[in-house]
Protein backbone atom coordinates (compact mmCIF):
# COMPACT_ATOMS: atom_id res chain seq x y z
CA UNK A 1 0.00 0.00 0.00
CA UNK A 2 1.42 3.46 -0.91
CA UNK A 3 2.58 5.65 1.97
CA UNK A 4 -0.04 8.34 1.18
CA UNK A 5 -2.84 5.78 1.33
CA UNK A 6 -1.53 4.49 4.67
CA UNK A 7 -1.45 8.05 6.02
CA UNK A 8 -5.01 8.68 4.80
CA UNK A 9 -6.26 5.49 6.46
CA UNK A 10 -4.60 6.40 9.78
CA UNK A 11 -6.05 9.91 9.61
CA UNK A 12 -9.56 8.64 8.82
CA UNK A 13 -9.29 6.04 11.56
CA UNK A 14 -8.33 8.63 14.18
CA UNK A 15 -11.30 10.84 13.22
CA UNK A 16 -13.70 7.90 13.35
CA UNK A 17 -12.40 6.73 16.73
CA UNK A 18 -12.69 10.22 18.21
CA UNK A 19 -16.25 10.71 16.94
CA UNK A 20 -17.33 7.25 18.12
CA UNK A 21 -15.91 7.83 21.60
CA UNK A 22 -17.44 11.30 22.04
CA UNK A 23 -20.90 10.51 20.74
CA UNK A 24 -21.22 7.20 22.53
CA UNK A 25 -20.81 9.21 25.74
CA UNK A 26 -23.57 11.71 25.01
CA UNK A 27 -25.98 9.34 23.24
CA UNK A 28 -28.19 8.61 26.29
CA UNK A 29 -28.98 12.30 26.90
CA UNK A 30 -28.65 13.84 23.44
CA UNK A 31 -32.36 13.97 22.58
CA UNK A 32 -33.26 15.09 26.09
CA UNK A 33 -31.00 18.13 25.77
CA UNK A 34 -31.19 19.01 22.07
CA UNK A 35 -33.98 16.98 20.52
CA UNK A 36 -36.70 19.62 20.47
CA UNK A 37 -34.56 22.54 19.26
CA UNK A 38 -32.72 20.49 16.64
CA UNK A 39 -35.91 18.97 15.28
CA UNK A 40 -37.40 22.45 14.88
CA UNK A 41 -34.26 23.59 13.03
CA UNK A 42 -34.28 20.54 10.75
CA UNK A 43 -37.94 21.01 9.85
CA UNK A 44 -37.14 24.57 8.78
CA UNK A 45 -34.23 23.28 6.70
CA UNK A 46 -36.16 20.53 4.92
CA UNK A 47 -39.10 22.85 4.25
CA UNK A 48 -36.70 25.44 2.77
CA UNK A 49 -35.25 22.74 0.52
CA UNK A 50 -38.65 21.54 -0.68
CA UNK A 51 -39.89 25.07 -1.40
CA UNK A 52 -37.40 25.38 -4.26
CA UNK A 53 -36.51 21.73 -5.02
CA UNK A 54 -39.55 19.44 -4.94
CA UNK A 55 -38.91 15.71 -4.73
CA UNK A 56 -41.14 12.86 -5.80
CA UNK A 57 -42.80 10.77 -3.05
CA UNK A 58 -40.49 8.16 -1.53
CA UNK A 59 -37.34 9.75 -2.97
CA UNK A 60 -34.26 8.12 -1.43
CA UNK A 61 -32.29 10.15 1.11
CA UNK A 62 -29.09 9.39 3.01
CA UNK A 63 -28.43 11.16 6.32
CA UNK A 64 -24.66 11.20 6.96
CA UNK A 65 -23.76 11.35 10.65
CA UNK A 66 -27.38 10.71 11.55
CA UNK A 67 -26.81 10.55 15.32
CA UNK A 68 -30.12 9.76 17.03
CA UNK A 69 -31.94 10.16 13.72
CA UNK A 70 -33.52 13.58 14.28
CA UNK A 71 -33.00 14.77 10.69
CA UNK A 72 -33.81 11.29 9.36
CA UNK A 73 -37.14 11.47 11.18
CA UNK A 74 -37.95 14.86 9.68
CA UNK A 75 -37.08 13.63 6.18
CA UNK A 76 -39.35 10.63 6.68
CA UNK A 77 -42.18 12.96 7.81
CA UNK A 78 -41.76 14.83 4.52
CA UNK A 79 -42.09 11.67 2.44
CA UNK A 80 -38.50 10.50 1.90
CA UNK A 81 -37.32 6.91 2.20
CA UNK A 82 -34.38 7.42 4.55
CA UNK A 83 -31.18 5.65 5.46
CA UNK A 84 -28.99 7.05 8.24
CA UNK A 85 -25.32 6.23 8.84
CA UNK A 86 -23.14 6.99 11.85
CA UNK A 87 -20.03 5.61 13.54
CA UNK A 88 -21.52 5.80 17.05
CA UNK A 89 -23.26 2.58 18.05
CA UNK A 90 -24.72 4.39 21.05
CA UNK A 91 -26.35 7.07 18.92
CA UNK A 92 -27.67 4.45 16.51
CA UNK A 93 -29.21 2.43 19.35
CA UNK A 94 -31.13 5.55 20.32
CA UNK A 95 -32.08 6.18 16.68
CA UNK A 96 -33.43 2.65 16.22
CA UNK A 97 -35.31 2.78 19.51
CA UNK A 98 -36.97 6.13 18.84
CA UNK A 99 -37.17 6.30 15.02
CA UNK A 100 -36.64 2.76 13.81
CA UNK A 101 -40.04 2.77 12.13
CA UNK A 102 -39.15 5.85 10.08
CA UNK A 103 -35.69 5.05 8.70
CA UNK A 104 -33.06 2.35 8.33
CA UNK A 105 -29.88 2.89 10.32
CA UNK A 106 -26.44 1.36 9.88
CA UNK A 107 -22.92 1.78 11.25
CA UNK A 108 -20.66 3.50 8.70
CA UNK A 109 -18.21 6.45 8.70
CA UNK A 110 -19.05 9.83 7.23
CA UNK A 111 -16.69 9.44 4.27
CA UNK A 112 -18.40 6.24 3.06
CA UNK A 113 -21.70 7.64 1.73
CA UNK A 114 -20.90 6.70 -1.87
CA UNK A 115 -20.10 3.12 -0.79
CA UNK A 116 -23.53 2.51 0.78
CA UNK A 117 -25.72 -0.13 -0.90
CA UNK A 118 -28.39 2.40 -1.97
CA UNK A 119 -26.02 4.92 -3.59
CA UNK A 120 -26.49 7.12 -5.47
CA UNK A 121 -29.33 8.72 -3.50
CA UNK A 122 -31.71 11.44 -4.65
CA UNK A 123 -30.66 13.52 -1.63
CA UNK A 124 -27.63 13.28 0.64
CA UNK A 125 -27.67 15.28 3.89
CA UNK A 126 -25.69 16.09 6.98
CA UNK A 127 -26.75 18.12 10.00
CA UNK A 128 -24.44 19.84 12.51
CA UNK A 129 -21.67 17.44 11.54
CA UNK A 130 -19.04 19.03 9.33
CA UNK A 131 -17.92 21.81 11.68
CA UNK A 132 -16.62 19.09 13.99
CA UNK A 133 -14.09 17.81 11.44
CA UNK A 134 -10.61 19.10 10.61
CA UNK A 135 -10.46 20.54 7.12
CA UNK A 136 -8.79 17.60 5.37
CA UNK A 137 -11.42 15.17 6.58
CA UNK A 138 -14.25 17.64 5.96
CA UNK A 139 -13.15 18.01 2.33
CA UNK A 140 -12.97 14.23 1.96
CA UNK A 141 -16.52 13.86 3.30
CA UNK A 142 -17.89 16.62 1.05
CA UNK A 143 -16.45 15.06 -2.10
CA UNK A 144 -17.85 11.69 -1.12
CA UNK A 145 -21.29 13.18 -0.41
CA UNK A 146 -21.20 14.70 -3.89
CA UNK A 147 -20.43 11.31 -5.44
CA UNK A 148 -23.20 9.68 -3.37
CA UNK A 149 -25.97 12.02 -4.61
CA UNK A 150 -27.63 11.86 -8.00
CA UNK A 151 -29.30 15.23 -7.45
CA UNK A 152 -28.64 17.43 -4.39
CA UNK A 153 -26.72 17.63 -1.12
CA UNK A 154 -28.26 19.45 1.84
CA UNK A 155 -26.08 20.54 4.75
CA UNK A 156 -27.38 22.10 7.95
CA UNK A 157 -24.59 23.77 9.87
CA UNK A 158 -23.20 27.06 11.10
CA UNK A 159 -23.16 30.15 8.89
CA UNK A 160 -20.35 32.76 8.93
CA UNK A 161 -21.72 34.78 11.82
CA UNK A 162 -19.46 34.00 14.73
CA UNK A 163 -21.24 33.75 18.06
CA UNK A 164 -19.20 34.16 21.27
CA UNK A 165 -21.45 31.68 23.08
CA UNK A 166 -21.16 29.10 20.28
CA UNK A 167 -17.40 29.65 20.18
CA UNK A 168 -17.13 28.74 23.86
CA UNK A 169 -19.37 25.67 23.54
CA UNK A 170 -17.61 24.38 20.44
CA UNK A 171 -14.20 24.97 21.99
CA UNK A 172 -15.21 22.85 24.98
CA UNK A 173 -16.41 20.16 22.57
CA UNK A 174 -13.10 20.26 20.68
CA UNK A 175 -14.68 21.07 17.31
CA UNK A 176 -13.12 23.02 14.43
CA UNK A 177 -15.70 25.82 14.52
CA UNK A 178 -13.44 28.89 13.86
CA UNK A 179 -11.72 27.23 10.91
CA UNK A 180 -15.02 25.96 9.60
CA UNK A 181 -16.43 29.49 9.45
CA UNK A 182 -13.39 30.71 7.50
CA UNK A 183 -13.01 27.74 5.18
CA UNK A 184 -16.42 26.26 4.47
CA UNK A 185 -17.39 28.43 1.49
CA UNK A 186 -14.15 27.45 -0.27
CA UNK A 187 -14.63 23.80 0.68
CA UNK A 188 -18.08 23.80 -0.91
CA UNK A 189 -16.83 25.56 -4.03
CA UNK A 190 -14.18 22.87 -4.47
CA UNK A 191 -16.74 20.06 -4.30
CA UNK A 192 -19.91 21.40 -5.90
CA UNK A 193 -20.85 23.18 -9.10
CA UNK A 194 -23.29 25.50 -7.34
CA UNK A 195 -24.48 26.27 -3.82
CA UNK A 196 -27.08 28.43 -2.11
CA UNK A 197 -27.44 29.13 1.60
CA UNK A 198 -30.49 30.18 3.57
CA UNK A 199 -30.27 31.31 7.21
CA UNK A 200 -32.41 29.35 9.66
CA UNK A 201 -31.34 31.12 12.85
CA UNK A 202 -28.75 33.75 13.82
CA UNK A 203 -26.02 31.09 13.78
CA UNK A 204 -27.24 28.23 11.53
CA UNK A 205 -28.32 27.84 7.94
CA UNK A 206 -29.10 25.29 5.26
CA UNK A 207 -26.66 24.87 2.37
CA UNK A 208 -28.19 23.37 -0.79
CA UNK A 209 -25.51 22.07 -3.12
CA UNK A 210 -25.56 20.72 -6.67
CA UNK A 211 -22.54 18.80 -7.90
CA UNK A 212 -24.01 17.25 -11.05
CA UNK A 213 -21.33 18.50 -13.43
CA UNK A 214 -18.56 17.64 -10.98
CA UNK A 215 -19.88 14.08 -10.70
CA UNK A 216 -19.97 13.78 -14.48
CA UNK A 217 -16.38 14.98 -14.49
CA UNK A 218 -15.43 12.25 -12.01
CA UNK A 219 -14.21 14.22 -9.00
Amino acid sequence: MPIDDQRDERFQGSEISRARREFNLIAPVYDMILGRSMTRLYRLAVDALLETHPFSPMAAALDVGTGTGLLAGVLAERGFEVTGIDVSEGMLRAARRRRGGLAAFRVAPAHSASAQPGAPYDLVCSAMLLHGFPRDYRQLVLKDMCRASRRLVMIVDYVPHRSPFTSVVERLEGSHYPGFLREFADDLAASFESMSVRPLSPTCGVYICDGTRNRQGGI
